[in-house]
């Protein structure tokens, strides 16, 4: 099955094993869904060949640098000729530079040099850096503090670094890439540290013609491979092949520049088979785990509005009649969302219309995503209102007591808003609702505490969230 929308940020197109095929393997990766490779240099030589290569293709973009196998070319004529190449338009990164310590085809100090010089070229380009790092994480991580201010718009290409590596690549501020070794068969290790890497940190690479996947290996890789990667995270990460490709595209988007720029401010959105409407950026609370709380929010910069993949932030509040006409027919999913970046009980008659309607139109399971505070935003109990327009409710209940909850979300009404979201809870468990009350699981909540509370003192269901995995 085709994947559209996807990018490799990491294929050298320019080296001589595709001489023979180079134009019908990037037909090949545009057939198979790519919006854009990014074709990164290693030597000075290949330096000048990426630039041609990405003149030639319009999918096709650059990255120019010296690998530490190269890093005795980082003289001052080297790096001047690097600096005249960054003239190109699709010169879109520095890289790949760092550090090899597992070969170390060229002395450590003079890898180090290399890679300081340029990181400080990246830093007066305003460029993005690609790095690459074999059993050098420690030098290479604190070369990076002492000449980057992070944090550090870069990627660790072809991450195979332990869990703790990982961690402190993302505190830099750095993305990370797994590329086909992810997919071999002996790389249960390497899955379980991808498996805990958020996948709003990562972005897709092949390092083709080098680590073709687990079921090609042993032949030339090239980018229409990625399909097997993508596969590989799916399975990690529980979502759909699209869900994958969208939100690792951003992310590319993001750090690089390229493919097409994500469609902002989206009404109806897909995740895995549920359909999400969003319906306001208002919102009651200012939860300190929320991008809601960032103040690039407001200033519309950023990546904070992204869900997924999705841009979620609008410039108004939409009507019930541009809800329906972006969620189109509901029969096919196995759930409508009623959600928000913000707070959708605020908008309690569009909900009632749209859910009604929606029914009508053979919705099988609609949900309301919910603070709970939906009784003091309307001065009345609103579960009447909800009953036979929703067949689910899931309600943020996130502390355990009432003090925590206005230290953690900050919501405008105060001390009592605890106490009325337990009311609305009752409410629409009794009014035959089904009821989950969630929690973020972050520093310091008591989630077991939160579990009593929902389980035996509001007798609903409980789920756990993740305050770095939002949707």
């Amino acid at each position: 099955m085709k994947i559209e929308g996807w990018v490799d940020t990491h294929c050298h197109l320019h080296r001589a094993e595709f001489d023979a095929d180079r134009d019908e393997v990037v037909k090949r990766a545009v057939d198979a869904g790519a919006v854009a490779l990014l074709n990164p240099a290693t030597d000075l030589a290949s330096n000048r060949a990426v630039v041609e290569v990405a003149r030639k293709y319009p999918h096709v973009y650059a990255a120019l640098g010296l690998h530490p196998h190269d890093a005795r070319e980082m003289t001052p004529e080297g790096l001047a000729d690097l600096e005249r190449l960054f003239s190109e338009e699709k010169a879109v990164a520095v890289g790949e530079i760092g550090l090899d310590y597992y070969r170390e085809l060229c002395p450590r100090e003079i890898q180090k040099e290399a890679f300081r010089k340029q990181l400080q070229l990246a830093h007066e380009l305003g460029k993005p850096v690609i790095l690459h790092c074999r059993e050098a994480y420690r030098d290479l991580f604190d070369i990076l503090k002492e000449t980057l201010r992070p944090p550090i718009r870069g990627l660790m290409h072809c991450f195979s670094g332990d869990l703790a590596a990982a961690r402190e690549a993302m505190d830099l501020g750095l993305t990370l890439s797994f590329a086909g070794n992810l997919t071999f068969s002996n790389a249960g290790p390497l899955r379980a540290v991808a498996k805990e890497v958020p996948l709003e940190r990562v972005v897709m690479e092949t390092d083709a013609p080098f680590l073709a996947p687990q079921g090609r290996r042993g032949k030339r890789n090239e980018p229409s491979y990625l399909d097997e990667l993508i596969q590989a995270w799916v399975k990690l990460k529980d979502l759909t092949p699209e869900d994958v490709a969208r939100i690792t595209s951003v992310n590319a988007y993001h750090l690089f520049g390229i493919g097409p720029a994500p469609r902002r401010g989206k009404i109806a959105y897909r995740i895995r088979n549920s359909l999400y409407l969003n319906l306001t950026n208002a919102c009651t609370d200012r939860c300190v785990f929320c991008a809601l709380s960032d103040e690039q929010f407001w200033k519309g910069e950023g990546t904070s509005p992204f869900v997924k993949g999705h841009h979620l932030r609008m410039a108004s509040d939409p009507s019930a009649e541009e809800v329906l006409s972006d969620a189109g027919d509901p029969s096919g999913y196995e759930e409508i969302v009623f959600c928000g970046y913000g707070e959708p009980a605020i908008r309690l008659k569009v909900i009632t219309e749209v859910g009604r309607r929606l029914k009508e139109k053979g919705a099988r399971w609609i949900r309301l995503n919910t603070n709970g505070h939906g009784n003091l935003i309307h001065k009345r109990p609103i579960a009447a209102d909800l009953k036979g327009v929703v067949d689910e409710v899931s309600v943020s209940l996130n502390t355990p007591n009432a003090q925590q909850y206005v230290e953690i979300c900050r919501p405008v009404y105060g001390l009592e808003t605890y106490d009325s979201i337990k009311e609305f809870i009752r409410e629409c468990r009794d009014a035959g609702l089904k009821v989950v009350a969630t929690v973020v699981a972050m520093p310091g909540v008591d989630v077991e505490a939160c579990r009593r509370v929902a389980a035996e003192e509001l007798k609903v269901g409980y789920r756990v969230r993740s305050h770095d995995d939002v949707g």
